[in-house]
């Protein structure tokens, strides 16, 4: 067993929770002293979070907060979820076989705890049906998760040279309305959530899942929160970067990360 570092936050804005991921990879890289670490938490409000390379002005019609996340990919509605980040060693196992083999390993522990709450979940082979559309839970890649054909997980991650973050949203219920306006119609169709195979409630599925990461992961889980170094990084990156239009909205080029 591997020694983890176990953070259960409550809801928070997209800010703090972007900022919060961040601190964590940014503390994570500049050591060699710090623990893999599983976050779990969600959003106090819907919002919408977008891809590091992404343009914002399409989803300003929706009237909802955009944030910018370090990590790529497209655009996911952040409302009735269980969020998670996992910021581990690029060399760690079984992360050292690179961005699939972190893929493979995550999802295999979300497939396990949605099995037992009683949904046959499986992975997705990868599509590139509808690559170009805006919206995350539109298309699956490879190691990602299906129930029925239909995307009911999608994760994001951003390497850098020690160390990784991977973060994703596992779709507890869908608002139809809401995501039809932020994505239109046609994203619809292709996302699933737990409550439509299962009664398992939010508080006993983060239990599932955090038993399931524990199996998967071969960790031994200590629970905390951020060290006095995160928490401070973790207020800069959430007043300059997260906070800043310039870093949601206009997609200035990343500004250095302020010193930890």
């Amino acid at each position: 067993m591997v020694r983890w570092r176990l953070i259960i936050d409550p809801r928070l804005t997209g800010p703090e929770n972007m900022a919060v991921d961040e601190a964590v990879l940014r503390v994570a890289e500049s050591s060699s002293a710090v623990m893999p670490t599983l976050r779990v938490y969600g959003w106090r409000a819907p919002a919408v979070s977008i891809g590091y390379l992404q343009k914002a002005a399409t989803f300003a019609p929706s009237g909802l907060p955009v944030v910018r996340r370090i990590t790529g990919g497209r655009a996911v509605l952040h409302d009735n979820e269980l969020t998670y980040s996992i910021v581990a060693g690029t060399e760690d196992e079984p992360f050292s076989g690179g961005i699939t083999a972190a893929y493979s390993f995550i999802s295999r522990s979300i497939i396990g705890a949605l099995n037992e709450a009683g949904v046959k979940a499986e992975f997705s082979k990868g599509s590139s049906a509808g690559a170009g559309k805006d919206a995350c839970f539109y298309t699956p890649s490879r190691y990602e998760v299906l129930v029925d054909g239909r995307k009911l997980v999608g994760s994001s991650q951003r390497r850098f040279k020690k160390s990784f973050l991977q973060h994703g949203s596992i779709l507890l219920g869908i608002d139809k309305g809401m995501n039809s306006l932020v994505f239109g119609p046609d994203v619809i169709g292709r996302m699933a959530s737990l409550d439509e195979f299962s009664p398992v409630g939010e508080t006993e599925f983060r239990d599932l899942f955090i038993r399931s990461m524990a199996r998967g992961l071969g960790a031994d889980f200590t629970v905390s929160g951020l060290s006095e170094t995160e928490a401070r990084l973790k207020a800069e990156l959430k007043r300059t970067r997260y906070e800043d239009s310039g870093w949601n909205i206009s997609g200035a080029q990343e500004r250095c990360a302020a010193a930890v």
